[in-house]
């Protein structure tokens, strides 16, 4: 691509709306029929139907749909029953949990203590290598005495346990039928126990999925939810506003205000979690801290968030989320100072070498103008960087594999509304973004996870965040309102953490 400065990115920065302006296209029609099909566009295909093989927001809205966990995070943060209907803690690292009774997977299998205990022991298993192994090491072993209860009996005190059991790595799997076919076939026609069960998958096209008849948690209002992938945005916006499809995800803030009028409206919380650029800590020059603090220092976050973002979003303090447990009102948001990061720059003995943002078009929004944004930034400061643009498949092969050369865009989601469910899961030891290690912060996230006492983890997450700020695991840049599109007579309330859901207690269609 072509090498332009900061300078030059300013200059370009307003006509960015007019660059990916959309066609002109007649407003959907007023919603008359009896609509039985939800058409879901997204921003990228799906990579993994196996929940315990991917926590990327393309699959996961997907995954959350097909199964079911014990414990269900609602719109609201509220935690509220799933397969389990009941729960207590029996001593200090036993919890005991009464499952559903009646519950059915989709190929007719019974739901009982002997799936869930399978399904979580899967998820750690070294053999099986699932990107959601550090979810439950506070677990030391799980007990199915009967059909409907299941123990969990943890190393030491846990009392974040329920709302793990509510996010990545609680979908529940079939054990019988996953040891029948094996983990390709089970990945290529997954079976759950969710509101929608899976028909077909074209690559790079659709997804179909039918109505559940006999869902335990009632019907869902459609026959039939059909996800489509189209990676450019305009396409995208484009389809919603001539009603080809209901739902698109990912809708950039400078299109709100056209989307937010006639038949279709903007449907939006501020995520529960943080866009940020993954970072290969192992490969030079991103091994030196000071490089990163001078990547860090050159960005500025202001101007992206009112530029590319159209202030529909909030510059981040920290790697804690605001709205998170322990998140530090006093931290001032991170700073922009071209002059220090040279400094900096300068000091860490920096040779030229290149800095690489691998990014996709539509993983999340604005990756792709934000990569330009950012490198120029960065050449402004005297660093070589470049953006290269992979497909989806690619970055989540590389995520798989932990083989990013450089940076990445990583959209990490607060599965606890607390430290240990974003930053500690995904860069403590063994996590799926296990590329930094640091003695002192690794020990103070292993005890903050196992703590009873509020006060002793937020001085542990206070002390963790002095030392992330100094080594940048992650370069944070912003904390966005995850947008969506939606025709107006879609009556559905969004999860500020991506958790895609169609469920009765948050969808249905208007109807006339």
């Amino acid at each position: 691509m072509a090498q332009i400065t900061r300078r030059e990115w300013l200059t370009g920065a307003a006509a960015l709306g007019a660059a990916a302006a959309l066609p002109a296209v007649g407003p959907a029609a007023a919603q008359t029929t009896q609509k039985r099909e939800l058409v879901v566009a997204q921003g990228g295909d799906i990579s993994k139907f196996d929940p315990h093989f991917s926590t990327a927001s393309n699959d996961i809205r997907i995954s959350f749909n097909i199964f079911d966990n014990l414990t269900s995070r609602h719109p609201d943060g509220k935690l509220y029953p799933g397969l389990a209907t009941e729960w207590k803690l029996q001593g200090q690292t036993t919890w005991a949990f009464k499952l559903r009774q009646g519950v059915k997977f989709h190929n007719g299998d019974p739901f009982t203590s002997a799936d869930a205990k399978a399904s979580l022991e899967r998820t750690y298993d070294p053999n099986a290598k699932t990107m959601v192994a550090t979810v439950y090491t506070t677990v030391d072993r799980i007990e199915a005495p009967d059909p409907l209860t299941l123990l969990i009996h943890t190393k030491k005190p846990d009392p974040l346990l329920p709302a793990r059991l509510g996010f990545y790595g609680g979908q529940i799997v079939p054990k019988n039928y996953l040891a029948s076919v094996g983990a390709d076939a089970f990945n290529a026609r997954p079976v759950g126990t969710g509101p929608v069960r899976f028909v077909s998958w074209v690559k790079d096209d659709r997804l179909v999925l039918e109505a559940s008849p006999d869902y335990w948690g009632g019907r869902i209002d459609v026959d039939r939810v059909v996800f489509r992938s189209i990676p450019e945005t305009a396409p995208r916006i484009a389809s919603l506003l001539k009603g080809e499809v209901d739902v698109i995800t990912q809708l950039p803030p400078d299109h709100y205000e056209r989307v937010n009028s006639g038949p279709t409206q903007v449907r939006g919380a501020l995520y529960a979690g943080l866009y940020v650029l993954g970072v290969n800590s192992k490969r030079p020059p991103l091994d030196n801290p000071l490089v990163k603090q001078a990547l860090s220092l050159a960005i500025d976050r202001e101007l992206i968030v009112k530029e590319l973002w159209r202030g529909r979003g909030i510059i981040p303090s920290s790697p804690i989320a605001k709205g998170d447990n322990h998140w530090d009102a006093s931290l001032p948001p991170l700073p922009y100072n071209a002059s220090e990061a040279r400094e900096r720059l300068k000091k860490s003995g920096y040779k030229g070498e290149e800095v690489v943002i691998e990014t996709t078009v539509g993983y999340t929004a604005n990756d792709k103008p934000m990569s330009e944004a950012i490198v120029a930034m960065w050449r402004d400061i005297g660093v070589n960087a470049k953006v290269e643009v992979v497909e989806y498949s690619v970055r989540a092969q590389k995520n798989r594999d932990k083989s990013f050369k450089g940076m990445w865009w990583s959209d990490p989601t607060s599965t606890l509304g607390d430290p240990d469910g974003m930053m500690w899961r995904l860069l403590g030891p063994g996590g799926p973004q296990d590329y930094w290690r640091h003695a002192r912060w690794d020990e103070l996230g292993d005890k903050a996870r196992f703590s009873v006492d509020e006060k002793f983890r937020a001085e542990a997450y206070k002390e963790m965040t002095k030392i992330f700020l100094e080594h940048n695991p992650w370069i944070i840049v912003i904390q966005p309102y995850e947008d969506y599109g939606v025709q107006r007579y879609v009556d559905w309330v969004p999860n500020p953490n991506q958790q895609f859901e169609v469920r009765r207690f948050n969808f249905r269609m208007r109807r006339t």
